[in-house]
């Protein structure tokens, strides 16, 4: 058998050319890892107009307590608190009962976390202690009661408290926060690339353009995603008209500054406890954050994905998947508007990737659009006209 030796001194150069090609893509593929791992924990300094400033330090707050009526299974809830607790690296303050902490502690796995078992049921929450008998009577006058119950209820309304004791209760233990949200514990139900979420700078810069276009101090802006805009007959609604019960909140999602949500949590209760008094329904927070969005609008900074007005929508296909483009469940559309531009190039990614299902086909797949900040004041005044003030409030809050 002959053997070519031409053949064989070609195949060595080429193989030698080829090593330095492997370790370099090695140490790319290396380095693009740890940015990426490492990148969901350290939070960089930001740099505006030339000045370093430190990365804003964000807390979520979040609660489990499993209902005897609900719309989903504890095996619903399992999954969804592991898409949430699992991947989220940002700091998270926890309320369950007792008996759900080892849950949490599992759907957590390694990454920190502050548990409070201290209430067996959010009726226990200094709020709502004493209510259940009312919380019960003012079922009746639920237009949703077959799908709610006053269990429910009282996880809601229970939701600022928990948001506002868990930052003073970390504050006392010498854990300061310049920003914390609520988040609902079960927000989290399909599979995404969110880590260090939301993004410090992403939120750093929503709050500076908030207070750029409220005039209000960033320190004083509550955030809520928004659902939908008040029907053009709330322009005459006043306080003692109670609740507004309209498709505008979404109440799965929000906070601020501790200022802020100290404000929020004063604010919300006092007209909770108002409403309550008349024997008005207040089972369904979002209605009563709908009423304080048209008393108090100046406080709030909002994204509405629907915004008809925002730069986001010029150019969009009718035929485009979802109102700005395919942006996975709309409702949850906050979560990629809060975070990081390469997380957003993700899950714009992912996102394409189910594209091809038989319900998509017909439709242009647009990639996700980021819309605008938008204030409360200036959309209600676009929605009732320029000359529109919010209505006098006189609960002391």
């Amino acid at each position: 058998m002959s053997i070519n030796l031409a053949s064989i001194h070609w195949r060595s150069r080429f193989f030698l050319l080829l090593i330095p090609c492997v370790f370099g893509l090695l140490l790319v593929v290396n380095f693009r890892t740890h940015a990426e791992t490492t990148g969901a924990v350290l939070t960089p300094p930001i740099i505006v107009g030339g000045d370093v400033l430190p990365s804003p330090k964000i807390l979520l707050v979040s609660a489990f307590f499993p209902l005897a009526k609900s719309k989903h299974t504890l095996r619903d809830y399992e999954m969804w608190l592991s898409q949430f607790l699992k991947p989220i690296s940002t700091d998270i303050y926890f309320y369950a009962p007792p008996e759900m902490e080892a849950l949490v502690r599992k759907c957590r796995g390694d990454l920190p976390i502050t548990i409070n078992t201290t209430f067996a049921s959010p009726f226990d929450v200094a709020p709502l202690n004493g209510t259940r008998e009312r919380y019960d009577a003012m079922h009746v006058h639920d237009r949703e009661r077959g799908r709610h119950s006053p269990e429910l209820y009282a996880v809601w309304n229970a939701k600022p408290y928990f948001l506002d004791a868990a930052v003073k209760t970390l504050t006392q233990a010498g854990k300061d926060y310049d920003f914390a949200f609520w988040n609902d514990a079960g927000s989290f139900r399909a599979a995404h690339k969110y880590a260090g979420w939301p993004d410090p700078a992403r939120v750093r810069e929503v709050w500076d353009e908030g207070s750029s276009l409220s005039g209000e101090k960033a320190e004083d802006l509550v955030f809520f995603p928004l659902a939908g805009i008040p029907d053009t007959s709330f322009k005459f609604w006043t306080q003692d008209f109670g609740p507004v019960d309209n498709e505008i909140s979404e109440g799965s999602f929000f906070g601020g500054a501790p200022r802020a949500i100290a404000w929020w949590r004063s604010t919300f209760y006092a007209y909770h406890d108002h409403y309550l008094a008349l024997d008005i329904f207040v089972g369904k927070d979002q209605t009563l954050i709908n009423a304080l969005f048209l008393l108090f609008p100046s406080r709030f900074i909002n994204v509405w994905l629907d915004d008809p007005a925002a730069p986001a929508h010029t150019g969009r296909s009718a035929q485009a998947q979802g109102g700005l483009g395919n942006c996975g469940p709309e409702w949850f559309y906050y979560q990629f508007w809060l975070s990081s531009r390469s997380v957003q190039d993700a899950m714009r990614t992912l996102w394409n990737k189910g594209a091809w299902l038989p319900w998509h086909w017909g439709r242009t797949r647009t990639p996700c659009r980021e819309t605008r900040v938008i204030t409360m004041k200036d959309l209600l005044q676009w929605r009732f006209g320029n000359a529109w003030a919010p209505p006098q409030h006189t609960i002391d809050t």
